[in-house]
C-alpha cells in the first residue's frame, strides 16, 4: 500500500490515543438555532493545525482565545464550549500535564451528557478521552466503565468499523494489557487494526484527504501495531512480536519523519522485545535512538520519555553497568513521578529496579528506602 510522506510538521504521539479533533464540524447550534460564529471556527481550527504542529505554547493560547469566546457567545454550557475545553485538554495532556487536563475534560463531559439534544460523536468522544486520561494515570477502575461507554455510543452512532470506534477498542486494549488480561486485549487489538488497515487503503487513495486526519491515521495504525506486538512478547511469540514492530517502524519511517515521537515509541517496543530475547546490544542501540528522538522534541519530560530510560537502564542493570542504571532510573523516576504521581504501577516499577541497582552498589539504606516506597506506591495504586 503507498502512503504519501507527511512532513509539513511535528506532531506529539498521544500515548494509545488518536486525536478525534473537536473542531468546528462537532459544535451544534446556539440556543436561537444560529451556528457557532467564524471567529470561533478560526480559532479552534487554527488551534487543532498548531496541535498537528507541535506548536503547544500558541496553540494553548489559541484554544484559550476559542474557550472564552464560545462562553461569551453561548454561555458555559454550550457544545462548542465543550469543544474547546477538549481541545485545550488535548494540549496539556499530549504534554504529561494530566491535572490540568482532567477538569477540562470532565467539564466537557458534563456538558455533552446534560444537552438538550445530545451531539452522540461528540459524546463518545468525550468518554473516550476522559478514559484515556485516566488510563495514563493508573486509575483503571474509572477508565474501564469510561471506555465501554464510549465504545457502545461510537458503534452506536458510526457502525463497528468506523476510526473512532478503533480508536476506543484501542484505548480498551491497552489498559486491559496492563492490567495482565492479555486473552481480553488481543481481540480487541486486533479488530482495531483491522479496522485502521481497512480505512488506511480506503482513505489514502482520496486526493482531498487531510495531513491532519492522514496523520491520526498514522498513529492509530502505529499504536495497534504497537499494542498487538506488546501482547504476543508476553507471551513468548516473539517472532510475530518482532514482525509488527518492525511493521510500525516501517510505518512511521514511510509516513513521517523518521526523528518524530511515535518512531521513539516503536523503537523502545522493539528494543523491550529485544531484551527479553537476551540481545542486549540491540537493544542498547534502540533504546539510545528513542532517547534522542525524545530529547530533542517536547516529549523529553513525558512518561514516554522515561520509558525509554527505564528500559536503557535495565540494560545496564543486566551488564553490572549500576552507576549509568541508577542515574537513567533518578531521571526516569523523576519524570514519572511528575506526570503520574507518586500512586502509580510505573512509578513502583521504577523504584523496584532503583532498589535493586542500589542493592547491587551495596547501598543497603537508599535500596530499602526504594523498595519501601516502592510498595507504598503499588499499594496506594492498587486502591485507586
Amino acid at each position: 500500500m503507498h502512503i504519501m510522506r507527511f512532513r509539513s510538521g511535528w506532531f506529539v504521539a498521544v500515548c494509545s490515543c488518536v486525536l478525534l479533533l473537536s473542531g468546528p464540524a462537532v459544535a451544534q447550534r446556539g440556543a436561537k438555532g444560529s451556528p457557532p460564529s467564524d471567529e470561533w471556527r478560526a480559532l479552534l481550527q487554527e488551534a487543532s493545525n498548531l496541535f498537528f504542529e507541535g506548536k503547544f505554547e500558541s496553540g494553548v493560547a489559541v484554544a484559550k482565545k476559542a474557550l472564552e469566546l464560545a462562553e461569551r457567545e453561548r454561555g458555559p454550557d454550550h457544545p462548542s464550549v465543550a469543544a474547546s475545553l477538549n481541545r485545550l485538554a488535548e494540549f496539556y495532556r499530549a504534554q504529561g500535564q494530566f491535572a490540568a487536563a482532567e477538569p477540562l475534560y470532565k467539564r466537557a463531559l458534563a456538558i455533552r451528557e446534560n444537552v438538550r439534544k445530545p451531539d452522540l460523536p461528540g459524546l463518545g468522544q468525550a468518554l473516550n478521552n476522559l478514559a484515556q486520561l485516566y488510563e495514563a494515570q493508573g486509575r483503571r477502575a474509572e477508565a474501564e466503565p469510561l471506555f465501554k461507554r464510549a465504545l457502545a455510543v461510537r458503534e452506536d452512532v458510526h457502525g463497528a468499523d468506523h476510526p473512532d470506534v478503533a480508536t476506543t477498542l484501542n484505548g480498551l486494549a491497552d489498559l486491559y494489557r496492563e492490567q495482565g488480561k492479555l486473552a481480553e486485549a488481543e481481540p480487541l487489538y486486533k479488530r482495531s487494526l483491522a479496522i485502521r488497515e481497512k480505512f488506511m487503503a480506503s482513505d489514502q487513495s482520496r486526493e482531498a484527504s487531510s495531513v491532519n486526519k492522514a496523520a491520526s491515521s498514522v498513529n492509530q495504525l502505529a499504536f495497534s501495531l504497537n499494542g498487538l506486538a506488546a501482547i504476543y512478547r508476553e507471551q513468548g511469540k516473539y517472532d510475530e512480536a518482532e514482525s509488527l514492530y518492525k511493521r510500525a517502524v516501517a510505518l512511521i519511517d514511510n509516513t513521517r519523519d523518521r526523528d518524530h515521537p511515535l518512531m521513539a515509541r516503536a523503537l523502545s517496543g522493539l528494543a523491550s522485545l529485544y531484551v527479553r530475547k537476551g540481545e542486549h546490544t540491540g537493544a542498547e542501540v534502540l533504546y539510545k535512538r528513542s532517547i534522542a528522538i525524545l530529547e530533542n522534541s517536547l516529549d523529553r519530560d513525558h512518561p514516554r520519555m522515561a520509558t525509554a530510560l527505564n528500559g536503557l537502564a535495565n540494560v545496564y542493570r543486566a551488564r553490572g553497568v549500576n552507576a549509568a542504571a541508577e542515574a537513567l532510573l533518578k531521571r526516569a523516576l523523576e519524570i514519572r513521578v511528575a506526570a503520574l504521581g507518586e500512586a502509580h504501577p510505573l512509578v513502583a516499577a521504577t523504584l523496584e529496579s532503583l532498589a535493586a541497582v542500589y542493592a547491587s552498589q551495596d547501598k543497603g539504606a537508599e535500596a530499602k528506602q526504594a523498595a519501601d516506597r516502592a510498595a507504598a506506591s503499588r499499594a496506594s495504586a492498587a486502591r485507586k
